[in-house]
């Protein structure tokens, strides 16, 4: 992670390096960066994707609501200085169980039905995500068969 990020982390949680829970906040940003990518790959960010965004900030990983929006600059600015999913995803593998890995690509899809519509690239990096993640694909189809049924009753 880029040293503003650990910065942050550090400076808002009284968080060293050397302890877990900074992995953990580390993980947690990659997932926001993940969907902050997922947002904007079809060239336009809607205030309907910040807004899941925001809701699995704040109902996942337990972040207060004025930090919310500052992660999610922070998420911006790492998606916009990654060259490859890679760093991301690798992150994601070390640290996040079968399940924690469903519960991304579930996010993920919500972020994509957000706006009303799937757009083709956005599929395309769910699917990547979930193959470098090692999510089934019986699992990716059922994460975003749930999110769907769930945005629609929105």
């Amino acid at each position: 992670m880029i040293d503003k990020i650990k910065r942050f982390f550090e400076d808002n949680l009284q968080l060293t390096e050397q302890t877990p829970q900074l992995n953990e906040k580390q993980v947690e940003l990659t997932c926001i960066a993940l969907l902050i990518e997922l947002a904007k790959v079809d060239q336009s960010i809607d205030d309907r994707e910040l807004n899941i965004i925001r809701e699995v900030a704040n109902k996942r990983f337990n972040i207060a609501n004025e930090k919310i929006d500052e992660i999610i600059e922070l998420a911006k600015e790492e998606s916009e200085q990654s060259t490859s999913l890679y760093q991301f995803t690798d992150l994601v593998n070390t640290r996040y169980s079968d399940a924690m890995k469903y519960q991304l690509i579930l996010a993920m899809w919500k972020v994509a039905f957000a706006d009303g519509e799937i757009d083709k690239y956005e599929e395309h990096l769910i699917r990547k995500i979930s193959d470098l993640v090692y999510v089934p694909h019986v699992k990716f189809m059922e994460a975003k068969f749930n999110a769907q049924k769930e945005c629609a009753s929105r």
